[in-house]
């Protein structure tokens, strides 16, 4: 059972509620009635808009065109043209046509005489067609020689070096107009077919930079002789 000041705590805060809200609902229409007043608007002015009227403007007078006047041709004597001519004549040099202008100069006796006759040499002959190329050339005939890029030794054959052999081969190959060996072919080498697969297989990876002629790669056919000799002999 609840007891009497809880009842009566509740009681007291339910009436102070009401009376709280009928206050506020009452101060409502005062507090609105007494908002700011907007202050007073500035007097507009009224603008009036005139339209006025173009006046024409008169049409342009033409320019009037000069008159011409003409002019009247005078006769002239022909007794006076006869004065005039003699006048003018009479004013002019006389002027003998018999008479030639004569330089009075003189030659050097001392100056030796030379031929007024000019020899020209003869013309040259050649030909507007550019050269004629063939499949390979030699050394001699490059403008350029032959530039190596890559040159690998040759690898000494085991067997060689354990027997103590020693030689040379003399190769010959072609290199094309891009740098690369072609066609290997062994000249001579002794002892014979003892050094030819290593001299073989080496100057197939060689690299060049091609010869020229005229200024245009060409394809070169070059010899070289390898020698193998060992160090400890």
């Amino acid at each position: 059972m609840p007891s009497l000041k809880s009842i009566a705590g509740w009681i007291f805060a339910l009436v102070g509620s009401v009376l709280l809200n009928v206050s506020l609902f009452g101060l409502m229409p005062g507090l609105i009635q007494r908002g700011p007043v907007p202050e007073a608007l500035e007097e507009i002015r009224q603008v009036r808009v005139v339209q006025i009227k173009s006046t024409p403007t008169p049409p342009k007078k033409e320019l009037e065109k000069p008159r011409q006047v003409k002019r009247e041709k005078t006769k002239i004597h022909p007794q006076s043209l006869k004065q005039r001519s003699e006048i003018k004549s009479s004013l002019k040099p006389a002027l003998n046509p018999t008479l030639k202008p004569q330089l009075v100069f003189q030659l050097n006796p001392k100056l030796p005489k030379a031929s007024m006759d000019l020899v020209m040499p003869g013309l040259e002959h050649f030909s507007m067609e550019g050269p004629i190329f063939k499949a390979h050339y030699t050394m001699g005939e490059l403008d350029s020689p032959l530039t190596p890029l890559v040159k690998i030794p040759p690898i000494y054959p085991m067997l060689a070096t354990r027997r103590g052999i020693e030689g040379y081969v003399t190769v010959e190959f072609l290199v094309t107009k891009k740098g690369r060996v072609q066609q290997i072919r062994i000249v001579d080498s002794r002892p014979e077919h003892v050094f030819d697969k290593s001299v073989t297989n080496c100057v197939s990876q060689w690299k060049f930079k091609p010869g020229t002629l005229e200024g245009i790669p060409v394809a070169t056919l070059a010899q070289t002789t390898i020698r193998f000799k060992l160090e400890n002999q």
